[in-house]
């Protein structure tokens, strides 16, 4: 009987091993080791998004916006890309245990990206202190329901076993400078105020009062007060309709860390930010300067933030 007994409990820890962090079977071994913290670990700010190419944008130069402002504290950021991808995208993803992103982790400034693996893969890379889940673009409201949130948790609680908090993450509008459009015409017909309106909005509707969510970050207030208040010209902060540029990801990036730590920017101590801490796509652009006026105007605009994070910059 004993001899039986050690049988079925050594099948049982094999099982365990292969079975994946939604009750589904990973198709990729990387994804059946849990991460697991040394002390020297525990120190590490640890922080992953689920997300799309607003993620990345988001997460671009949020590593050096947190060295910068804290330098005796480390920093690991992951993001799981798919473009476009929504809430119910993520849980359809998930369900069919789908090789449909692709991993982006950040342990020293420099991005390395893991191409076409599933969720488990990045979510058990890392010993994730936070977990920041975003929506999609387009019809904000029906993707963040109640039920995809909650399946999303529920699966990235079996992956991440260590502690763990949830974020939520707001984003922000097109550009409707026609310079920036294939197509100049789909420029004047984007409403950037109705627009951070409806996401903030539903934000505040759907995700603040819910106690998932131990804090939420919005990049849209920032971008628009940048535009708004502060006159900056859209080309500066995007590079292309929809996606910001080095410059706009800074800015989003002290914002963004300005709402996760409650702390306001009121020095920025880098004159510039060198193109291999720089995700790879821009590198052929050489350094990013940060002059006195960009320092200036991002510490402006992380103050109106903390001030005011759900606000509309320029709405009467």
């Amino acid at each position: 009987m004993k001899r039986y007994m050690l049988y079925i409990l050594c099948l049982c820890l094999l099982v365990g091993i292969f079975v994946g962090c939604g009750n589904e079977a990973p198709s990729q071994t990387t994804a059946t080791t849990q991460a697991t913290e040394s002390p020297e670990e525990a120190e590490v700010l640890k922080i992953m998004i689920l997300g799309s190419s607003r993620s990345v944008n988001a997460f671009q130069m949020l590593h050096t916006a947190f060295t910068d402002q804290m330098p005796d504290k480390k920093v690991v950021l992951g993001i799981m890309y798919h473009s476009g991808c929504s809430m119910s995208m993520h849980v359809d993803f998930m369900k069919n245990n789908e090789a449909a992103y692709d991993y982006y982790c950040n342990t020293d400034g420099r991005w390395k990206i893991t191409k076409g693996v599933i969720m488990d893969v990045g979510l058990m890379d890392q010993a994730w202190d936070v977990v920041v889940l975003q929506a999609g673009n387009g019809d904000t409201e029906n993707n963040m329901n109640e039920n995809a949130r909650k399946y999303i948790t529920e699966y990235v609680d079996g992956c991440v076993q260590t502690p763990h908090t949830y974020w939520w993450h707001s984003t922000w509008f097109n550009s409707t400078d026609p310079v920036l459009y294939d197509n100049p015409v789909e420029a004047s017909q984007v409403d950037q105020l109705a627009q951070l309106t409806q996401t903030n909005q539903t934000a505040i509707d759907t995700v603040l009062d819910d106690p998932m969510f131990a804090g939420h970050v919005t990049s849209g207030t920032p971008l628009m007060y940048a535009l708004k208040e502060l006159n900056i010209p859209e080309v500066q902060l995007y590079r292309d309709h929809t996606h910001l540029n080095d410059y706009g990801c800074l800015m989003i990036g002290y914002a963004w860390y300005a709402q996760f730590t409650g702390n306001a920017v009121t020095q920025i101590n880098l004159d510039s930010v060198p193109s291999h801490l720089r995700h790879s796509s821009t590198q052929n652009l050489g350094d990013m300067a940060v002059t006195a006026e960009m320092k200036q105007a991002i510490i402006d605009t992380v103050k109106y933030t903390l001030d005011n994070p759900w606000a509309i910059p320029g709405k009467e």
